[in-house]
């Protein structure tokens, strides 16, 4: 009887989001209003996606003494209509990038690769240098802005129009943990660029 309980309630669980990376708390991202609900739109450009930033102000992995980055996320199916381009070199991770050094240095090579392996998988750049390499220039500027708002005692929602008046665009923030996502796109050259989704197919043409 026991074992049949056992069996049933293993079947009716709810499934695990398989969005949730590991190390981390699951994500309750809210999209700016203008974008809707539907997926993400590339509009002709061959990639398109994300770059979530941390505030640091969210509590367990990401609290931080200042805002840090997450991770560059192409939005392939079913968040986005972007191609999942690969690498030429699949090797893992070996060190860990400027941008993702933080309060913890030791524990972020393991992370870093999660993000390689979920996300830079898809990411059309060359190897994981390329794909960290970019991501650290690429949040150099808006993470500026984002310690700027935060010294000042601003809050996500600060922040994050903060980063919408130094000309980035929000595309959604996370509640659950104090993130904020920008748009980004990238062209068949796989050169990630930031800019508004109704640019991305003049942007990031192929």
């Amino acid at each position: 009887m026991l074992a049949a309980l056992g069996l049933l309630l293993a079947f009716s669980a709810p499934p695990v989001s398989l969005d949730v990376p590991p190390v981390r708390g699951a994500m309750n991202w809210t999209r700016d209003a203008r974008f809707g609900s539907d997926p993400m739109d590339c509009g002709g450009a061959p990639l398109c996606g994300v770059v979530a930033l941390e505030t640091g102000l969210g509590d367990g992995n990401y609290n931080h003494s200042a805002p840090t980055v997450h991770g560059l996320w192409p939005e392939t199916n079913p968040y986005g209509n972007s191609k999942c381009i690969h690498p030429g070199d699949s090797s893992n991770p070996t060190k860990v990038y400027s941008c993702y050094q933080g309060d913890s240095p030791s524990d972020q090579l393991s992370f870093e690769i999660h993000e390689w392996g979920k996300h830079g998988s898809c990411a059309g750049v060359s190897d994981c240098d390329d794909f960290f390499g970019q991501i650290c220039s690429l949040v150099a500027a808006p993470l500026e802005v984002m310690t700027a708002a935060r010294k000042k005692g601003g809050k996500l929602r600060a922040i994050a129009d903060a980063v919408t008046k130094a000309g980035y665009t929000v595309f959604a923030t996370d509640t659950a943990n104090s993130q904020v996502q920008v748009a980004t796109c990238a062209g068949a050259d796989g050169k990630w660029q930031f800019a508004d989704p109704s640019q991305f197919g003049t942007v990031c043409a192929s």
